[in-house]
């Protein structure tokens, strides 16, 4: 471990509880320009210093209508200001979950090609678990190793930007947080300096024996099971009552919102679990604590330094409140006094502004409960392709359930359905090896099974998948085009399928969704191919590199943001102006 050279001061003011800014004028937008300064224009050199975020379940319509409104000394105002707003984002895939989201951001690859094709998979006894689940790792938490199994990037098959700085120099120093063990593994790929996500068994953040045997110690006395019990413990009171009031879509406590583990649906609310700690934005404050810790600790201004943060609470109060709900508005507000407070203690850090960029890994839809009307959704011609009707949910377990009893009923004994981890349905080995008639008659039986529910637009096998995707795909748009909206279901399913995926693609209708299930039946949730969940935005601030204040409009393929952290970290010759360029599709 390095020695440190800590900068105490870095962590005075990360009592980060989302202090009002006060309302003030968006920054003015740019021309509609590529944005890029040329390279030579940039500072004298340095060991680079780059930040990429990733704000979990942010989606272009969220944050297109939000940023404007939020104080103009916030962390967006500033990186609008100080940098350029990709307006448009977009994934050319199926399955906008948060592990292929996070994986294609800081690899540039789609799902097909990283290996990591959802969230979770089943267990043995049926139940999801997460797709980084690995028996051979153990979690170490603060007070050790412990037994239970813990996360690791095993089936990751590409290369992250962080891999690359890292195999490139590997005295590098790179830093990974994220409340979710696939937001934190999956950006730092293989060899990061540090990687640590919480686990809600051990009330901790943790990391596992993938990456370390021990704790950091710059870590304890904020990521500790202690100090997680003490944030939760202060109430998530509102920033500013009035301003929520004036911007949600109703009242506090709307239809649709969810009881996470005693949470409640109104203000204020306390956790008093470790699941309800993840709703809080008290847990984006912790993970600028952790990442400030870690670079007061060992921060070498002689290396190159990434810091990976990936910003969990809005995907959790997504799935538990939904996006147009009082909860959803507050913690944006107290988001944005938490990256403004991290940018101030970076410069101050670095000596000069560092380089940060920032997008989200998936879009979302609002809660059937919302109408169209009050969520803002244009009808007709909505640019994200809202539905003018709402949807309904699709609970995985119950269909799980459904699915074992009707191929139990039509099959005889056997155990023939292995889980479902949404979009997919598993078989079990014992159905895979079915002789033909039989296989037949389960494909049916699963057919009619989820053709009975009205959210469920399409089921694909996913051997006709493997037949058919390498023509798809070789006929498919390439980069940038494939960022433009007019593509087929199949060549998006076709980007997001990996062989060890499930047998069945369960596509929902539009505005439907698969429940989180976080609270049952409540929230909002994501993952399908439709525009609002594949479109995001991006911030990118370079000195020197990138132009203050310009906004773009045409939509880019999400690939950029790779190139461009790749770019900034001395890993691709390519001018930034070049790699903007080479993603935008223009009309």
């Amino acid at each position: 471990m390095r020695a440190s050279n800590a900068a105490t001061g870095l962590l005075v003011a990360l009592a980060i509880a989302g202090c009002d800014r006060g309302p003030s004028a968006p920054p003015t937008a740019g021309p509609p320009a590529l944005g890029v300064r040329d390279a030579g224009a940039a500072s004298p050199k340095r060991p680079p210093f780059v930040v990429a975020i990733v704000v979990d379940q942010l989606s272009a319509w969220v944050a297109q209508s939000r940023w404007p409104e939020l104080p103009n000394d916030g962390g967006f105002a500033r990186l609008r200001r100080e940098g350029t707003w990709v307006k448009t984002l977009r994934y050319p895939y199926a399955v906008t979950d948060t592990a292929p989201g996070h994986t294609s951001l800081h690899t540039g690859k789609l799902p097909a090609e990283s290996g990591i094709f959802g969230n979770e998979v089943p267990a043995p006894n049926g139940q999801r678990v997460s797709i980084l689940r690995d028996e051979s790792v153990r979690p170490v938490a603060w007070d050790g190793v412990r037994t239970n199994a813990g996360s690791s990037p095993s089936r990751l098959r590409a290369e992250t930007v962080a891999d690359r700085l890292r195999a490139a120099n590997p005295r590098a120093f790179v830093v990974s947080v994220s409340v979710k063990d696939r937001g934190a593994i999956l950006p730092a790929g293989k060899r990061p300096t540090y990687a640590l996500w919480f686990d809600s068994s051990l009330d901790s953040f943790v990391t596992s024996t993938a990456f370390a045997t021990s704790y950091p110690a710059w870590a304890q006395g904020i990521g500790d099971r202690r100090s997680i019990v003490a944030a939760r413990a202060k109430p998530w009171e509102l920033t500013d009552a009035a301003w929520v009031k004036a911007h949600a879509a109703g009242p506090d406590d709307q239809p649709g919102e969810g009881d996470l583990e005693g949470l409640g649906t109104t203000f204020p609310h306390v956790a008093k679990t470790a699941a309800g700690f993840r709703a809080l934005p008290a847990g984006d404050a912790i993970i600028v604590r952790l990442g400030l810790a870690a670079i007061a600790a060992e921060y070498d201004p002689t290396q190159p330094t990434l810091l990976l943060l990936s910003m969990s609470a809005s995907d959790v109060i997504g799935h538990v409140f939904g996006p147009d709900s009082w909860e959803a508005w507050d913690h944006i507000r107290k988001l944005d006094a938490t990256l403004a407070s991290l940018f101030d203690a970076l410069d101050a850090r670095a000596g000069a502004p560092v380089t940060v960029l920032l997008a989200a890994d998936h879009g979302n839809i609002s809660m059937p409960e919302i109408s169209p009307e009050k969520a803002g959704v244009k009808c007709p011609g909505d640019p994200f392709e809202r539905p003018c009707t709402t949807g309904t949910r699709l609970g995985p377990n119950a269909l799980r359930d459904e699915l074992i009893a009707a191929t139990k009923a039509a099959l005889g004994g056997g155990h023939w359905v292995g889980g479902l981890a949404d979009p997919y349905v598993f078989l079990t080995p014992e159905a895979r090896a079915l002789p033909e008639a039989r296989r037949a008659l389960l494909d049916k039986t699963i057919r009619l099974t989820l053709g009975r529910h009205a959210a469920v637009s399409d089921v694909l096998d996913t051997r006709m998948l493997a037949t058919r995707c390498p023509e798809v795909l070789a006929h498919a748009r390439g980069v940038p085009d494939r960022a433009r909206l007019g593509e087929d279901v199949l060549t998006l399913v076709c980007r997001s399928w990996s062989p060890d995926a499930g047998d069945y693609y369960v596509l929902p209708r539009p505005g439907s969704f698969f429940d989180g299930e976080l609270v049952i039946g409540k929230g909002t949730s994501h993952g399908t191919p439709y525009t609002y969940d594949r479109t995001v935005s991006m911030l990118v601030r370079a000195p020197g590199l990138i132009d203050a204040g310009a906004v773009l409009e045409d939509p880019f393929d999400f690939a950029a943001y790779a190139a461009l952290e790749a770019a900034f970290l001395g890993l691709d010759a390519r001018a930034p102006r070049d790699i903007l360029e080479a993603h935008r599709a223009k009309p």
